[in-house]
């Protein structure tokens, strides 16, 4: 049975992806949040599956108590380690403010979010996925990091895509180095997904300047997903991927 964690997934994007891994028998799936108790969406997936395919942990990413105590409890469901790490927990809380207005106290909780809350996660569980067979990490981004189309809708997310940037640059690097120890990264794109928090608060910058940009839904975003997680081998470690397979410019 194979194993896969995954972060940020009491709603939206994430519990989209759970949905999608227990559609495979063989699969078994920790399903992370702050409060898993408070998701009415975990809670009715946990009514529809057992314990040996579906477990809920208490996971806050920003904290490294938290990070530390879901290990602890995450080791003793997997003595034999983790298979898929899948870190798609994320914050766009400065959507379409532009640099000259920013806070720049908001600007640095976002980028503390999107670096040090996924330095501390996967630092903490590195030696999980080490252990086990497969060895893979998927780490969710956006299009809007990649520096090569930065010019590309420029008033969007000024402050996200920079974030982004920065996280895929993190993996990049780091990836590399964990690619000497038989460890898979990876960066996906899930796509515009309008039907989440992150997405939906885009849509009508979106729709008014970039109406040629088709969004995708919720379940298209975490089969892609889930997808490129299964179906890239270790000879793509280090690459960032579209949510359809096709490789993205850095």
């Amino acid at each position: 049975m194979s194993s896969y964690l995954i972060t940020g997934s009491s709603r939206g994007l994430g519990l989209q992806i759970v949905t999608e891994l227990l559609k495979t028998p063989s699969s078994k799936v920790i399903a992370t949040a702050r409060n898993t108790k408070k998701s009415a969406g975990l809670q009715d997936l946990a009514a529809q599956y057992p314990t040996d395919r579906l477990v809920l942990v208490d996971l806050d990413v920003t904290s490294e108590t938290s990070i530390a105590a879901a290990v602890e409890a995450v080791s003793k469901i997997l003595p034999g380690g983790l298979d898929h790490l899948i870190s798609n927990a994320g914050v766009n809380d400065l959507a379409l403010i532009p640099f000259e207005e920013v806070d720049l106290t908001l600007f640095k909780e976002e980028i503390d979010f999107s670096l040090i809350s996924t330095i501390l996660l996967l630092r903490g569980f590195l030696p999980l996925v080490k252990k086990s067979s497969t060895k893979k990490i998927i780490q969710i981004s956006s299009v809007l990091g990649s520096v090569e189309l930065a010019g590309y809708m420029p008033g969007l997310t000024p402050t996200y895509s920079v974030g982004k940037a920065a996280l895929n640059m993190l993996i990049r690097k780091w990836g590399a180095s964990l690619k000497n120890e038989g460890v898979t990264t990876l960066l996906a794109h899930p796509g515009w997904v309008k039907a989440t928090d992150i997405g939906g608060a885009i849509a009508e910058w979106m729709e008014k300047y970039a109406p040629e940009t088709k969004s995708v839904t919720p379940e298209e975003a975490a089969a892609g997903v889930v997808k490129v997680l299964n179906e890239k081998t270790f000879e793509d470690s280090g690459s960032f991927f579209n949510y359809d397979g096709t490789k993205l410019p850095w």
